[in-house]
């Protein structure tokens, strides 16, 4: 660590942060190698749900003991005796009776006679296997909480509470209870079975506890061989607060609610490390008011056998995952528009430069640049795979990749990697634990920005248009071009024909037009030069006089190119009227026009309110101009016409 990075003052900021939410996720109890009477294993660290799916199991195996307990299974079971003649009651067999004659006969009064009798017994190997199971899930936890006791007392700080210790020692007291059971306390030893059970297998609770201990041995093993217990490692416990810190910001500062945690959706792997399944099954979901879906996972696993989204070549294990799901569009069909950001957390800053840098690492903090480069690794190693297996078609489904490590700046200030984030999608935030949040504002603002806060308007749309015409969004193979909307149209009236050359409005009128323009500062700084390059169709309508406020559009022009040029350069022709002005308009090149079937009618005279972005797909299915379904509704703002 750089010796300027305050360890000891962020350790227990975070401590508290992940004691309230999750208690214990920083403590190993098993550490990454134990030793253990002269031979070693080797096991890897729990992850952060080990103990939720632990007491999870404790409880299934509690409920499924208590539904033993009312209906023991029992068999008809033979019970061999030998009595006197005289003790013998009831109906004697035939057999027995003639060999008590004859031995009276021959004066023999005291032999016994071997008498079989059947009953149903509770003392079943079935039974006997329960009792195996309590009996020994019981001793190992008794175990486990004396050597944690005895861990915590050589300790010079007691690494664990006494509510936790007194926790465990409250999850024997229930196997307590069903070992005094009278039905459990006539049983014999467990020795195994000769062969398969459909008892253990089929019976309702017999069957959960069967499934449940060929996972809890897996644990009570483990634990039984632990001597002692360890500490998380610093850069552990800063990537657990981190993903707590988001999972904050998305409640407290974007109005999230959380609705599941999904534990059920881990499995042990063979080095007893507990996984997600298929990438973040066991996200936690949130969900607002405006039908804004997110997931947040904590070290999701992609595989080239995951199935929806896919590593090729090589296993990507982010720290943290954040998808938000927009509700559905009429834009966007039947499907939601869904967003990923990664995050990594590293505990540590910049140290070294080479000869290429040109930071300061003596004046600030800097993330260390494997951590960028890992960035650039996660954003190209994730495929997102269509569901259509005949189509089998692929798409990039990160929008950005972002490293968060314990720099500490004043961020009221711009963040070094804004430029980055924005050109790229490719930076770092710096963020460290604190009470006021105020070393977590560049991220809290980051997130406000791409997913917006909770509104009464129905703003999710124009969230999704601004999210797809970022930079970073926007950058295409070289040759070929990035479009959310391969139909995208502008449609807008023409002007009033006593402003301009009668044979421009002519062009329009007869379709041999092939220029139109429009101010540079018709589109929002945000989105200049994507939409322009988006758009294929210019649907304008003419103005005339005698037909005013009942104006049409009738052709469809198709964009062949679009070029930005100073207004005193475009000719009469180009524009209907000369001008001197030096402001930026952009020109565009228009082909041969399609003719709508059925016009668009009640068009606006005013050019400002005729300004709309739409589709192709919508425009043919409208019939008049105030039913266009819009997009982009943030991209068009109110241009200067001075000039125009």
């Amino acid at each position: 660590l750089a010796t300027k990075m305050l360890m000891h003052e962020d350790l227990p900021t975070m401590y508290q942060t992940i004691d309230e939410s999750f208690p214990l996720w920083r403590f190993n109890l098993v550490s990454r190698t134990e030793q253990d009477a002269g031979h070693e294993n080797q096991r890897g660290n729990f992850p952060l749900m080990w103990l939720a799916n632990f007491s999870r199991l404790r409880q299934s195996l509690e409920l499924a003991l208590k539904i033993i307990l009312r209906a023991p299974h029992s068999r008809l079971q033979s019970h061999i005796s030998y009595c006197k003649a005289a003790r013998l009651k009831g109906k004697i067999p035939h057999k027995i009776g003639a060999a008590i004659k004859e031995d009276f006969a021959n004066g023999l009064y005291n032999r016994r006679y071997r008498v079989e009798k059947k009953s149903l017994d509770v003392n079943t190997p079935e039974n006997r296997f329960i009792k195996m199971v309590i009996s020994k899930t019981k001793k190992q936890l008794a175990q486990l909480e004396q050597k944690l006791r005895h861990s915590n007392v050589l300790s010079e700080q007691p690494r664990l509470s006494e509510a936790f210790l007194n926790e465990l020692y409250q999850w024997q007291q229930p196997l307590n209870e069903i070992l005094t059971n009278s039905f459990l306390s006539d049983l014999g030893d467990y020795n195994g079975t000769n062969h398969e059970s459909l008892v253990l297998q089929q019976k309702p609770g017999y069957s959960s506890v069967y499934r449940i201990w060929n996972e809890l041995k897996l644990y009570l093993d483990a634990f039984s061989d632990i001597s002692s217990i360890s500490m998380k490692s610093v850069a552990e416990i800063y990537e657990v607060w981190c993903f707590l810190r988001i999972k904050q910001i998305l409640e407290d500062e974007l109005e999230f609610q959380l609705i599941n945690t999904k534990l059920s959706d881990l499995y042990l792997n063979p080095f007893f490390e507990l996984q997600l399944r298929d990438g973040y099954a066991g996200a936690f979901e949130f969900k607002r008011h405006d039908g804004v879906i997110a997931r947040l996972a904590h070290e999701p696993r992609f595989t080239k056998n995951t199935k929806r989204i896919r590593s090729y070549l090589v296993s990507q294990e982010p720290d943290i995952l954040l998808e938000v799901s927009f509700p559905k569009s009429s834009e966007s069909g039947d499907t939601n528009k869904q967003f990923i950001w990664l995050f990594d957390a590293k505990y540590r800053i910049k140290t070294e430069t080479n000869r290429y840098d040109n930071e300061d690492i003596d004046q600030a903090d800097y993330v260390p640049d494997d951590a960028i480069n890992q960035m650039h690794r996660y954003r190209d190693a994730l495929i997102l795979l269509n569901n259509d297996q005949q189509t089998n078609k692929k798409s990039r489904p990160v929008l950005g990749a972002f490293a968060l490590y314990p720099g500490f700046f004043d961020q009221t200030e711009t963040n070094y990697y804004a430029e980055a984030i924005k050109e790229i999608g490719i930076g770092a935030f710096a963020l460290l634990p604190d009470a006021d949040g105020q070393h977590s504002k560049w991220l809290v603002n980051f997130l406000r920005e791409q997913i917006g806060v909770l509104s009464h308007q129905n703003l999710t749309d124009n969230l999704v248009d601004r999210l797809y015409t970022q930079d970073a969004a926007r950058i295409p193979y070289h040759g070929m071009r990035q479009v959310l909307y391969s139909d995208l149209t502008m449609t807008a009236a023409l002007g009033r024909s006593n402003q301009r050359e009668t044979a421009y409005f002519d062009a329009f009128k007869n379709g041999t037009a092939k220029w139109y323009h429009m101010p540079q500062s018709t589109f929002a700084g945000v989105f200049k030069q994507h939409i322009v390059d988006e758009i294929r169709y210019l649907a304008l309508a003419s103005t005339f006089k005698h037909n005013q406020g009942n104006n049409q559009i009738e052709k469809i022009w198709p964009v062949k190119s679009v070029t930005l040029r100073k207004r005193s350069s475009l000719t009469i022709e180009q524009t209907g009227k000369a001008s001197n002005s030096v402001e930026m308009y952009y020109l565009f090149e228009l082909g041969q026009p399609l003719t709508l079937y059925t016009p668009m009618t009640l068009v606006p005279d005013s050019f400002i309110d005729s300004m709309t972005l739409t589709t192709l797909n919508s425009l043919e299915q409208t019939k008049e101009f105030h039913q266009i379904q819009r997009v982009y509704e943030d991209a068009l703002q109110v241009p200067s016409l001075s000039n125009y």
